[in-house]
C-alpha cells in the first residue's frame, strides 16, 4: 500500500502482546514512549498504518482445498490440508496470529489518537483528522475480527458455538491471557457490527479529492482527499457488515434457520448496493476488474506493483509457466449453457463432443480449456498435447485446464523479453454484495421477495446474468422456488467469485459435509469424459476450523473434534 510507511513502531513502556506464542519484541530503536508518540503525528499514525500489514498479500487460492481446483505443487499447504493434513498444529487457513497482531495496533492507536495534535493548520483538520482515523480503526478492527471469525468459530465438545477472545481494549505483558476466554459467536457478531458503526459513522464513502469550487478544498483533500484511495472507506466497512451478517445467518452458524438473520444480511447488501447506484450499477467489465485499478466494481483494493509472478506461476508451460493451479471439471460443468441453462438439463443443447460451445460466456474468460486461446495462441490440453496432463513435472496440469482469471496477457515470460504488467490485490468487490444480497433475500423473501427494498433476488441474478453476457436466459424464469433459487444462487456465487478465496469458506457456512468432500475430476480428451483427480480428505467436524493448538495448551478451549 503506498501510503503506508515503514515505520514498526511498538510502543508504550510495556511491549504488548500479539496473541501469538511470544511478546511482540520490537527492536531497541524503534521503541518509543506514548509521550514520544503524541508528540509525532506521522509516528502515531505509523502505529495504525502498521495495521494494514495482514491485509492480504496475494491472490488467495484457498480453492485448491475445495472441488473447483488442485495444484501441481507437491508441497502446496492447502493441497496438503485437503489430502489429509489439515490439523490444529499445521493449519494453512490460520488468521490468528495475523489478526490478533494487527487488532493489537489498532488498540494502541485508540489509547492515543485522542492526546495527539493531527494538524496545527486548522481546527477543522485536527477534528476531522482525529475522526476519520478513529473510524478507520475501527474498520479495520471489524476486519480482522471477521477474519478470526470466518477461520475459527466453531463449537466445543458441549455444544456451544464460540467464536474468539474479544479484546477490545489494550492487553500488555501485566495481564493474564487466560482472563480473556473465547466469547459465544453471538458476542463476537455483535461486537463487530459495534466496531462497524462507529467506523461507518466516520469514513467518506470514497477517498476523493473536492471540486474546485468547495470553500474548504483545501482542508478537506488534506484529510479525505485521493491520496489516501487505499485505505479503508465507508462502503467497505458496509461490505464488512453485510459478510458478517451473512456468516451468522448461514446454515453452519443459524442451525434454526433464524429468517431474521438472513433479512438482516440482505439489507446490509442493499445498502452496499445503493450506495453505489442500484440494481442497474453493476458492470459488465467487472468480469476483468483485475486488469484496470480503476474498475467501477472494486471497492477497496491496495497497491499496484509491475511483476509477471502470478502468469510464472499459472501460464501453461508452452508460455513458459508452471501452471500452478488448475481448474477442475467440477467447475468447468459449473458454468452453464449459453442459454441459462444448466448443462445437466436436456434443454440446455448441451453437446458433449463439442463441451466448451455455447456455454456461459464467463467460461471462456476465467478459465483455459482444450482448444482456448491465451496471447493469441491456442492451448491444447488433451492427453500428450504439450500442455497435457502431467506433460512437464510439476509445471504442467493435472485436471485438463489452467486458470486464465487474473492473468494479464501482456506479460511475456518468454526467455530474453520478459515484461512485466500491473498487478494490485482487489480486497473487496461490489458483484459480492449482489451475491450476498441474492442469497439472503431468498432466503429471507423467496425468489420474487423483496423486503423493504427495491428488488429481488431474482432481480438480481437476471442482472449479474445479463452483465455477464448471456443474451438469452430461458432458465431463469423457471426458477420459481426457494429451492432451486438457492442452488442457482450458490452456483452464481461459485462462478462470479471464482479464484478470490471463497469457495472454501462458503462451502463450510453453508454446513454442506457431501460437498466439502466432493473429489476433484480433471478430463484427458477436451472435457469429453472426466477422471478422477484427488480425493478432499476431510472429516465432518472440518466443517468449523481449529484455533491454533498453542492457544488451547494456554487454556483456550478447542473446536469440537481438533
Amino acid at each position: 500500500m503506498k501510503l503506508i510507511k515503514k515505520l514498526i513502531i511498538l510502543v508504550l513502556l510495556t511491549n504488548v502482546i500479539s496473541a501469538c506464542d511470544a511478546f511482540l519484541a520490537p527492536d531497541k530503536d524503534n521503541i518509543f514512549s506514548e509521550s514520544e508518540l503524541i508528540k509525532d503525528p506521522s509516528m502515531a499514525e505509523g502505529v495504525l498504518l502498521n495495521a494494514y500489514s495482514n491485509l492480504p498479500n496475494s491472490v488467495n487460492f484457498t480453492e485448491v482445498a475445495t472441488d473447483d481446483a488442485v495444484s501441481n505443487d507437491n508441497s502446496n499447504n492447502y493441497r496438503l490440508a485437503s489430502t489429509g493434513g489439515w490439523m490444529a498444529t499445521n493449519n494453512p487457513f490460520n488468521t490468528w496470529a495475523g489478526s490478533y497482531t494487527n487488532i493489537t495496533y489498532i488498540n494502541l492507536f485508540l489509547t492515543i489518537v485522542d492526546k495527539v495534535e493531527w494538524s496545527n493548520r486548522s481546527d477543522w483538520q485536527n477534528e476531522h483528522y482525529k475522526e476519520r482515523l478513529t473510524a478507520e480503526a475501527y474498520g479495520l478492527r471489524a476486519f480482522y475480527q471477521f477474519r478470526l471469525l470466518q477461520a475459527h468459530a466453531g463449537y466445543d465438545e458441549s455444544g456451544n458455538l464460540l467464536g474468539y477472545p474479544i479484546a477490545a481494549g489494550l492487553i500488555t505483558v501485566n495481564d493474564d491471557w487466560r482472563s480473556y476466554p473465547r466469547a459465544s459467536f453471538d458476542d463476537c457478531v455483535n461486537q463487530i457490527l459495534s466496531d462497524l458503526d462507529i467506523a461507518i459513522a466516520g469514513l467518506p464513502d470514497v477517498y476523493a479529492d473536492a471540486p474546485n469550487d468547495n470553500t474548504i478544498k483545501a482542508d478537506y483533500d488534506k484529510v479525505y482527499g485521493s491520496r489516501f484511495l487505499n485505505r479503508i472507506n465507508r462502503r467497505a466497512a458496509q461490505m464488512i457488515k453485510a459478510r458478517v451478517l451473512l456468516l451468522a445467518a448461514s446454515p453452519a452458524f443459524n442451525p434454526a434457520n433464524d429468517l431474521s438473520k438472513w433479512e438482516a444480511a440482505a439489507n446490509a447488501a442493499a445498502e452496499v448496493i445503493n450506495v453505489n447506484g442500484g440494481l442497474n450499477s453493476l458492470v459488465n467489465n467487472r468480469l476483468e476488474y483485475y486488469l484496470n485499478e480503476n474498475n467501477a466494481d472494486i471497492i477497496w483494493r491496495k497497491d499496484y506493483t509491475n511483476s509477471r509472478n502470478l502468469e510464472t506461476d499459472h501460464f501453461p508451460p508452452s508460455l513458459y509457466g508452471t501452471g500452478r493451479m488448475n481448474p477442475t471439471q467440477n467447475l468447468v460443468d459449473a458454468f452453464p449453457a449459453s442459454n441459462g441453462f444448466p448443462i445437466s438439463d436436456a434443454l440446455s443443447g448441451y453437446n458433449v463432443n463439442a463441451p466448451y460451445t455455447s456455454r456461459d460466456p464467463r467460461l471462456d474468460k476465467y478459465i483455459v480449456y482444450n482448444g482456448g486461446k491465451v496471447k493469441n495462441t491456442t492451448i491444447n490440453t488433451i492427453d500428450g498435447a504439450k500442455d497435457g496432463i502431467n506433460m512437464v513435472a510439476g509445471s504442467s496440469t493435472r485436471t485438463g485446464y489452467y486458470m486464465k482469471k487474473h492473468m494479464n496477457q501482456n506479460v511475456n515470460l518468454t526467455p530474453g523479453n520478459l515484461i512485466s504488467q500491473r498487478h494490485f490485490q482487489t480486497l473487496m468487490r461490489y458483484t459480492e454484495a449482489f451475491l450476498i444480497y441474492a442469497e439472503a433475500a431468498n432466503e429471507a423473501w423467496g425468489p420474487d421477495g423483496t423486503g423493504t427494498n427495491a428488488y429481488s433476488a431474482k432481480d438480481i441474478i437476471a442482472m449479474i446474468r445479463s452483465t455477464a453476457g448471456f443474451t438469452t436466459d430461458n432458465y431463469l424464469p423457471t426458477v420459481t422456488d426457494k429451492v432451486l433459487m438457492r442452488d442457482l444462487v450458490k452456483n452464481e456465487r461459485r462462478i462470479e467469485l471464482s479464484f478470490e478465496g471463497f469457495r472454501f469458506w462458503d462451502i463450510r457456512r453453508w454446513n454442506d459435509k457431501v460437498l466439502m468432500k466432493e473429489p476433484a475430476r480433471g478430463t484427458q480428451d477436451g472435457g469429453i469424459s472426466s477422471i478422477h483427480v484427488e480425493n478432499r480428505s476431510y472429516e465432518d467436524y472440518m466443517i468449523y476450523g481449529p484455533i491454533p493448538d498453542s492457544e488451547c495448551r494456554k487454556g483456550l478451549v478447542q473446536n469440537k473434534g481438533w
